[in-house]
């Protein structure tokens, strides 16, 4: 079996389907199709009372190494063989892509039962597989006029993430729709892809109408988009990206083509595992800094007496989380910050807060005001007193996170390397406010409280009010 989608159109079992006939194709390229792909096949290419295709777009968003190439192959080929004289069109985010997942199929076709009837064609700008009974699978690259006087039947995109919102309407709209007008009952598109970011507007767009259609259909609501069939693979929100068995839980392909350990050890940075291979959407496709160039940030400073620490704390954007960190400047001025405690829910906050108070009694501790923070603020000064906490408004939030990032990049800042930091600064994402920028809790791509923190753990440390030493003196 495979993982369970987190969004599929319902197979509707009076329906005639094509998924079997696919199934065999698959087979015959020796790779007989996963369970997720079967059951794409079968509502993908369901007939209606007339022989007729039921759907007319299908929308397939799988993580990486699902077999994304080895879904798609068949149902091409299927196409082409069963039905004389047509041609159809298959593209990916660039034509240089499409070509390289093409050489994919022909190495599968060449080394199957099918490579006897087969004929390819290399040529740039007329690439492609023929069959004797004159039909065609064809590449083209993804530009506004690239099938300009054909009539495709069948039409594939791959990787559509790639595309902004103009280029995928006007390849959709305004070119395959048209195009496809006069084959009612025989035509289809079908788009695969993983997940995107917010430049992503396209695919951003037909993922809401396919999920719109199967809360619809689940609930036995009409459909918004009746002639669209979507399937979703991706991670659960909470969950860890580095456990093997959160891929488990829902990587289609773990236990047939890959294990989940090993796409907990894929060297990627954490917002390409996050986008690509837990299939979750972000707001930008690299983050500001690299796994590799923050890890260089790690050390292991020795601290000051806990009486001249900063302790801060945060709250993520969700509240299903919180931080506590300690920053401090090391003798040479460069400012270090390490976690203290991170945990799920903030129940356990404000009693641990109130003991480090009490028994460290640290320089300062405080916290932006802002955010599910403010409700840890508050109880705490009515445990503690309200001179006890001490917080930053706007404008000093967005000086923190401007020092802390400028000593970031300048490779002064020094880290515990923890988990909890390194994944907050790849989820990482600023916001403009007025002539500022700051860190931003809402747009972030996941929890990034402790980064939050220890910005202003460093502004309430180099803010503090010190206490001058006093002096016995005995004469």
């Amino acid at each position: 079996m495979s993982a369970p989608a987190k969004y599929a159109t319902p197979r509707d079992p009076s329906r005639r389907t094509y998924g079997p006939r696919i199934a065999k194709i698959a087979a015959a390229l020796g790779k007989p199709p996963m369970p997720w792909q079967q059951q794409v096949y079968d509502v993908g290419t369901e007939l209606d009372g007339n022989g007729h295709l039921y759907y007319e777009l299908v929308l397939v968003t799988v993580p990486r190494q699902s077999g994304k190439t080895t879904l798609v192959g068949p149902v091409q080929l299927d196409r082409v063989i069963t039905r004389p004289g047509i041609r159809c069109f298959y593209t990916a985010q660039s034509g240089k892509d499409a070509r390289k997942r093409f050489e994919d199929l022909v190495n599968l076709v060449t080394a199957s039962p099918l490579h006897e009837l087969a004929h390819y064609r290399w040529s740039a700008g007329d690439e492609g597989i023929s069959f004797p009974n004159g039909s065609a699978l064809k590449l083209f690259a993804p530009t506004r006029d690239a099938i300009h006087g054909e009539t495709p039947p069948l039409v594939t995109f791959d990787e559509i993430w790639k595309y902004d919102e103009m280029l995928g309407d006007a390849l959709l709209e305004g070119a395959v729709f048209p195009a496809q007008q006069n084959l009612v009952g025989n035509r289809q598109v079908w788009m695969i892809s993983t997940a995107g970011t917010a430049e992503s507007v396209f695919m951003r767009k037909w993922v809401e109408r396919g999920r719109a259609n199967v809360e619809a259909q689940l609930a036995g609501r009409p459909l918004p988009w009746p002639r669209l069939a979507y399937f979703e693979w991706g991670m659960a929100d909470g969950d860890d990206p580095y456990d093997p068995a959160t891929y488990e839980r829902f990587h289609p392909a773990v236990g047939h083509l890959v294990t989940g350990q090993d796409l907990v050890d894929m060297s990627m940075s954490h917002g390409e595992r996050m986008r690509a291979l837990c299939n979750v959407w972000v707001e930008a496709a690299d983050p500001i800094f690299s796994a590799e160039d923050w890890a260089a940030l790690t050390g292991t400073p020795t601290p000051p007496s806990r009486r001249e620490l900063a302790i801060t704390y945060d709250v993520a954007a969700d509240g299903e989380s919180g931080v506590i960190m300690a920053t401090w400047r090391t003798e040479d001025g460069h400012p270090a910050t390490r976690v203290l405690h991170s945990a799920p829910g903030t129940v356990w906050m404000v009693e641990l807060l109130a003991r480090l108070h009490r028994d460290w009694k640290p320089a300062v501790l405080g916290a932006d005001d802002g955010g599910n923070t403010r409700r840890i603020t508050d109880e705490l000064r009515r445990l503690l007193g309200d001179d006890a906490v001490t917080t930053t408004d706007g404008k000093a939030f967005s000086t923190a996170c401007d020092v802390l990032l400028t000593a970031a990049r300048q490779s002064e800042l020094i880290h515990d390397g923890s988990r909890t930091l390194a994944n907050a600064i790849a989820h990482l994402v600023l916001k403009q406010v007025g002539e500022v920028t700051r860190f931003s809790r809402t747009a972030s791509t996941g929890p990034i409280a402790a980064l939050v923190a220890a910005a202003v753990g460093l502004w309430l440390y180099d803010h503090r009010e010190t206490v001058p030493t006093t002096f016995d003196i005995h004469i």
